[in-house]
C-alpha cells in the first residue's frame, strides 16, 4: 500500500495495552514492515499515540521532542510506590484541609522550566538496565533531575479528594511525578489515578483512530485520508526550497552550499532544524544549520550552510 509509506496514523491507545502493544497491533492492521510511535504512554494511561510508518519512521527523532498536553486526575491523601495507581500505597495523611484555592495556588509554583527527578518505575536507563527493573527488585537508587518545562497547568475541578487538571508540557515529563510532587508540596500526599493525552504537536483526540476503526478503515479503503501525509507532520518546522537542479543532490543526503539556495528564512542557527522542498512540495530532507544567518554573506557560492540531518525521499 503506497500510502503507508510515508505516513502517519494518529492513534488512540486504551488503557491497558503497553505503546509497543500498540505498534504491533497496526504493523499486523496494514501489514507495513516498519513503525514506530511518538512518545511513550504508559499501559494505564490512554490518549493519543502517533505511530509513524514505513519511511516516516525516519522522522520520529523529529516529532519526539514535540509538547504534550494531558488531562489528569490526581488523588490526594496518599503516594504510591509507582506514583500512580497501579502501586502500592507507602505513605498517607488526611486532605480534608486541602481547598479548591490552596490547590491552584501550588499549581502555578510548577509553571515554567524546571528540574524533574524521573520516577523508579520508569523506563529510563542506569548503566544500561530500565529503572523499573531495578524497582521490582526493590533496589532504589539515586536519578539525576532532568530539565521539563510546565507551559500551562490549569484546575478543572475538586471532588472529594480527587482533583482534575490539564496540563501542557515539554516532552520528557512526567504526569505522575508532578502529581506526586503536588501533593507533596500540598502536604498532603498524593498520586495520579488517571491519565489522558490529548494532543502531540498536532496531533489531537479529535482526529485519532481507535485499533477497531484503523481496521474497518482499512477494511473499506477510507484510511488514506485519515492519514497524516509526513509533510503534514513537519509543517512546524521553517521551510527551505532548494534550487531545481540540486534536488538529486539533496535527496542523496549532499550538505547544502549557499549555491543550492533559493529562499530561506530570514533567522537560522545551528541546533535548529529545517525541512527542505522539491518539487510538489514534497520534503526532501531535514537539515541543520552550520552557521548562523549574519554569517551567510562572508560565504562562497560553495560553501556549506547546512548539512543533513535526515533524508526523507
Amino acid at each position: 500500500m503506497s500510502y503507508t509509506h510515508n505516513s502517519i496514523v494518529n492513534l488512540f491507545k486504551p488503557a491497558g495495552p503497553t505503546s509497543f502493544d500498540m505498534v504491533w497491533s497496526v504493523r499486523k492492521i496494514l501489514g507495513v514492515k516498519k513503525a514506530g510511535h511518538i512518545g511513550t504512554l504508559d499501559p494505564a494511561a490512554e490518549g493519543v499515540l502517533p505511530i509513524c510508518l514505513n519511511r516516516s519512521t525516519r522522522i520520529i527523532q523529529f516529532l519526539s521532542p514535540l509538547q504534550k498536553t494531558y488531562r489528569a486526575t490526581l488523588e490526594l491523601g496518599s503516594e504510591t510506590d509507582t506514583q500512580d495507581a497501579t502501586g502500592r500505597k507507602i505513605s498517607s495523611k488526611d486532605p480534608s484541609l486541602v481547598t479548591k484555592a490552596r490547590v491552584k495556588q501550588v499549581f502555578q509554583t510548577f509553571m515554567g522550566e524546571q528540574d524533574q527527578i524521573p520516577p523508579m518505575y520508569s523506563a529510563k536507563k542506569k548503566n544500561g538496565i530500565p529503572l523499573y527493573k531495578l524497582a521490582r527488585n526493590g533496589i532504589n537508587i539515586a536519578r539525576d533531575p532532568v530539565k521539563i518545562t510546565v507551559y500551562s497547568i490549569d484546575f478543572i475541578k475538586k471532588e472529594e479528594n480527587q482533583v482534575f487538571f490539564e496540563v501542557r508540557c515539554s516532552a520528557g515529563t512526567y504526569i505522575r511525578t508532578l502529581s506526586h510532587d503536588i501533593g507533596k508540596k500540598l502536604g498532603c500526599y498524593a498520586h495520579m489515578v488517571r491519565l489522558t493525552r490529548t494532543k502531540v504537536g498536532l496531533f489531537g483526540l479529535g482526529r485519532a483512530l481507535t485499533l477497531e476503526e484503523l481496521e474497518a478503515s482499512y477494511a473499506e479503503g477510507s484510511l488514506p485520508k485519515k492519514l497524516f501525509p509526513l509533510e503534514e507532520a513537519l509543517n512546524f518546522l521553517p521551510a527551505i526550497r532548494v534550487k531545481e537542479k540540486y534536488h538529486e543532490p539533496v535527496s542523496h543526503g549532499v550538505a547544502l552550499s549557499k549555491c543550492f539556495l533559493e529562499t530561506l528564512p530570514d533567522r537560522f542557527e545551528p541546533g535548529h532544524y529545517f525541512r527542505v522542498f522539491g518539487n510538489s512540495n514534497k520534503v526532501l530532507a531535514v537539515v541543520e544549520p552550520v552557521i548562523n544567518q549574519d554569517k551567510l554573506s562572508e560565504l562562497a557560492p560553495e560553501d556549506i550552510v547546512f548539512k543533513a540531518k535526515r533524508v526523507l525521499c
